[in-house]
């Protein structure tokens, strides 16, 4: 499965990966050197992207890969229903997983079974989640979910512990149940950055008996991705270790660090920030917060 986009309401524009209609994304694939065995998709945030604007799939684009808080979550499952009812396959991507209550969770996995949609993952927004949470939350799901939906993961590298979620992630789901585990090349993503692609890969091949060609993703690793750290920069960082072990919003210790603030007082700041406001980034809030203790 190839993400390559995000369905938003913007104005289109042809060098950037916003699409406000997914006709706009035909445009990128008319480029590619498309695999007919590959199911491309686009991720949507449920409350940010109007269902009326996506019109019935044609096979291009297969799959919606769908975000929300849970707070959202009647208007999830119901963007979730009209997009299958369009014909498009349908992931549901529960932002800052770790961060809902168990049984907030079995509310989730429950309303996930009414419309069974292709997949439901783990998300590790925050790049938080321990091996222990990991290990509660995968069981119930693997117990309370259809067999037929797959189970995904998606983690961030702020604990420097993505590898080792995958594979835990991968023994102690049961063999009859399909399971997703999302990955970038070389970790590319926003600051920390995710599971690299190649190193999952490689472990598969190893040890579940996968014939993923190696050697094709470090040429495009090589190519494609390292000149990008020449301007780019992902990866583990302290400030961003920090705000998962305080588990807030990462954008927190990202306005923090660029405001020139110290480790040690990003940490004293982080640890200060309310149960209302850790989820749901405001970059007011931090300034005052930040402005309060005289650090601005």
């Amino acid at each position: 499965m190839i993400e390559f986009g995000f369905l938003k309401m913007c104005s289109y524009e042809p060098d950037k990966i916003y699409y406000p209609r997914i006709e706009n994304a035909y445009a990128l694939l008319d480029q590619a050197e498309c695999s007919q065995e590959a199911i491309y998709a686009l991720m949507a945030r449920a409350d940010e992207y109007d269902i009326r604007k996506l019109t019935d799939s044609n096979g291009r684009i297969s799959l919606i890969r769908l975000a929300f808080y849970y707070d959202f979550l009647d208007g999830g499952i119901e963007f979730a229903k009209q997009a299958m009812d369009k014909g498009y396959l349908c992931s549901l991507n529960l932002i800052n997983t770790p961060g809902a209550t168990l049984e907030e969770l079995k509310v989730f996995a429950d309303r996930a079974n009414e419309i069974r949609p292709f997949a439901v993952s783990l998300v590790d927004t925050f790049g938080m989640l321990n091996l222990a949470e990991l290990q509660q939350i995968i069981k119930m799901y693997d117990a309370r979910l259809d067999k037929s939906i797959r189970i995904g993961l998606h983690v961030h590298e702020n604990l420097s512990l993505t590898f080792a979620l995958a594979q835990r992630f991968l023994a102690i789901t049961e063999e009859e149940r399909k399971v997703i585990v999302d990955g970038s090349l070389m970790g590319i993503g926003r600051a920390p950055g995710n599971l690299c692609s190649e190193l999952i890969a490689s472990y598969l091949n190893d040890n579940y008996g996968k014939k993923i060609n190696i050697h094709k993703i470090m040429d495009a690793v090589s190519k494609d991705i390292k000149p990008l750290k020449k301007d780019f920069s992902w990866g583990y960082s302290p400030e961003f270790f920090l705000s998962a072990i305080c588990r807030v919003h990462r954008s927190y210790a990202e306005y923090l660090e660029k405001r020139g603030i110290s480790l040690e007082n990003i940490r004293v700041l982080l640890g200060k920030i309310d149960l209302e406001h850790k989820g749901k980034y405001n970059r007011d809030y931090i300034r005052e917060l930040a402005e309060k203790e005289g650090l601005l």
